[in-house]
């Protein structure tokens, strides 16, 4: 493969946005280090912020403790295994989760907690479903990727999911 000059433009444009990429890498690095001496021991992993919200946040709602990687849960509290996915704004596709991996079996989540933030990362709404009604009520959704079995997610509904809503930010605006 030939090699290409990167244009003046870019360089420009490249060399403008560098100090203000600087902050947003030191800004997450502070972020990051506040929510992991709350994770007991978890290693928040990646650079994703609304998950690393969404996993604290849901162990400081429910008193419970974050769990290693290797489980398909992420917090456990009282006698829940809670699988936490979260968002951030109201644009299209705020409301569905990230991938599940399995839906069945004895070491599989017993409630699933979505968290919606705003664009400005305040928490907005938390829901909490018993994962037997989202199984028996068909709200496990087979994700394929070329014919291919990859997961579930879960599309939030939030009219009809008013029962499982646990926290609201603003019960005045409009759902």
């Amino acid at each position: 493969m030939r090699f290409v000059k990167l244009p003046k433009n870019l360089l420009r444009l490249s060399a403008a946005l560098a100090t203000d990429f600087d902050r947003i890498a030191n800004a997450i690095r502070a972020i990051r280090e506040k929510l992991q001496e709350q994770a007991d021991g978890k290693l928040l992993k990646g650079d994703e912020i609304i998950g690393w919200l969404g996993e604290v946040y849901g162990k400081m709602l429910l008193k419970g403790r974050l769990v290693p990687d290797e489980y398909d849960y992420d917090i456990v509290a009282q006698d829940m295994r809670v699988s936490v996915k979260a968002r951030k704004g109201a644009s299209a596709g705020w409301n569905i989760t990230s991938l599940i991996p399995k839906i069945e079996g004895e070491d599989c989540p017993t409630h699933l907690m979505f968290m919606q933030f705003t664009d400005s990362y305040s928490l907005f709404r938390v829901w909490l479903f018993p994962w037997e009604d989202l199984y028996k009520n068909g709200r496990f959704i087979e994700k394929r990727v070329r014919s291919e079995h990859r997961g579930y997610y879960v599309r939030i509904k939030p009219a009809r999911d008013r029962g499982y809503l646990i926290y609201w930010d603003d019960p005045h605006w409009g759902v």
